[in-house]
């Protein structure tokens, strides 16, 4: 991947930012045998109320995952494949991601691309054709990787517990970073959920 040509990529729609999102717990993990390793239903409404409307970015395993495109929502999957992309009975961790607000039925759209230089630039296309202001990057770690680098804004949900994991987001180096926003959030010990805190970062200006 060539980080130069994405820079000067996106800076021709500098008005659209590109932002991850993502919750992580207290050891950076992610995830395992590719599906969430919790259940905080906090953090699922967080995520849908924070991306509906707007174009998500994900690789293709974690598109799998899902095992369809995640409603009201312009999907754009990054896989060198050339065969199609699946599109079967939604997984648990879709309906977990979903169960969580209003039923949505409307603005879905799903586009594969096979790098993230196109990804970005077809979700920041899609952004400005819908009047949006932001596209977003949601997994899994290695796309987390290799656009943190050129992340503009990050809502990090961290769990104050560590777990078993085989995916892990990159450390945050929190000097780059503005806290714009930090929401805790309780326990719920009687359903085994760890207590929480929402952050909204923005980097700062270099």
């Amino acid at each position: 991947m060539s980080l130069t040509y994405i820079e000067t990529m996106t800076d021709s729609n500098p008005d659209i930012k590109l932002s991850s999102i993502v919750c992580i717990a207290k050891n950076n993990a992610i995830g395992k045998d590719n599906a969430m390793i919790w259940h905080i239903p906090e953090d699922l409404k967080h995520f849908k109320r924070t991306t509906l409307g707007k174009p998500i970015i994900m690789g293709r395993k974690s598109y799998e995952a899902l095992g369809k495109a995640l409603p009201g929502r312009a999907n754009i999957i990054i896989s060198r494949s050339y065969d199609a992309l699946p599109e079967g009975e939604p997984t648990q961790v879709f309906k977990d991601m979903e169960a969580e607000g209003d039923e949505i039925n409307s603005g879905t759209s799903t586009h594969k691309v096979q790098s993230i230089e196109d990804a970005i630039k077809l979700a920041k296309a899609i952004a400005q054709k819908d009047g949006q202001d932001e596209i977003f990057i949601t997994g899994g770690g290695q796309i987390y990787a290799e656009t943190l680098p050129i992340t503009e804004r990050l809502y990090v949900t961290i769990l104050d517990r560590e777990y078993d994991a085989d995916t892990f987001f990159p450390q945050i180096n929190w000097d780059e970073w503005d806290i714009k926003e930090q929401r805790p959030h309780p326990a719920e010990n009687e359903k085994d959920r760890p207590s929480c805190t929402f952050y909204t970062l923005e980097r700062k200006a270099s």
